[in-house]
């Protein structure tokens, strides 16, 4: 399942983040302050995915089994939201 960086939206599975990340790495990543793809660069404005992991995480604290969980099926409920597609 993958869960998105709470800063810039960039998905990451979530076995890649607790296995691949140091220890330093994953912090930075749950505290919202960044993944490797945006550490050291503005971000614009945060995709709802973002908004989403971040919010999700205030809520589970350290379930990141949950949250992934809940993103999977957010992901099922409001497609156009996720991936930014507009309605018609």
């Amino acid at each position: 399942m993958d869960v998105y960086c709470p800063r810039c939206g960039e998905p990451y599975e979530l076995l890649g983040i607790t296995d691949d990340f140091t220890q330093e790495e994953r912090s930075s990543f749950w505290d919202g302050k960044g993944c490797p793809c945006c550490k050291g660069k503005t971000v614009e404005s945060k995709p709802f995915r973002a908004e989403a992991t971040a919010v999700l995480r205030d809520i589970l604290g350290d379930d990141i089994d949950g949250i992934a969980s809940e993103l999977d099926d957010m992901e099922y409920m409001e497609p156009q939201l996720m991936h930014g597609i507009e309605e018609e």
